[in-house]
């Protein structure tokens, strides 16, 4: 019995990303989908105030920026699986990140990070990621068990 619930364990573990919850009607409901929206509005309300339009949203690549914002959790270190998306979404090419490594919230990762980039103006890489010329983004998230919300924001274009 303890195997046969180890098993079931694993095989959740692997069926879902570490954001996804069950929902009411049995389906499968993301605990972030608030958040990243909200992320794609704060970066593009941002935007607009220096004249520049909005970037959209990439679903299909949440789940692989969840994993980058799980494994950098893990590590200890910001950007450090940069590389892990760069190809994984089809028809679409990673081309820069943002992260917000150990933030006490969601909310904090949200406002005080993103409002912290873009502080940096011109020349500040996370200023430049979120104005490049980038037509797509895509937020990650992870909650420790320790409670501390790692995010990483990654920009796509095209292929």
């Amino acid at each position: 019995m303890r195997d046969a619930a180890f098993i079931l364990g694993l095989a959740l573990t692997v069926g879902c990303s570490s954001s996804d919850v069950g929902g009411a009607d049995g389906g499968v409901q993301d605990r972030y989908g608030d958040a990243r929206a909200r992320c794609v509005d704060r970066t593009n309300e941002l935007r607009a105030t220096i004249g520049l339009g909005p970037i959209a949203r990439l679903p299909s690549a949440e789940a692989c920026v969840d994993g980058q914002a799980k494994l950098d959790s893990e590590t200890g270190e910001a950007h450090g699986s940069f590389d892990a998306c760069l190809n994984e979404v089809k028809g679409w090419r990673g081309v820069a990140q943002n992260e917000c490594p150990g933030y006490p919230s969601v909310e904090a990762a949200l406002g005080d990070c993103l409002d912290a980039m873009w502080a940096e103006g011109p020349g500040g890489g996370h200023y430049d990621n979120m104005t490049g010329d980038s037509t797509h983004t895509a937020c990650g998230l992870y909650t420790t068990p320790q409670g501390k919300v790692w995010m990483v924001q990654d920009f796509w274009t095209a292929r």
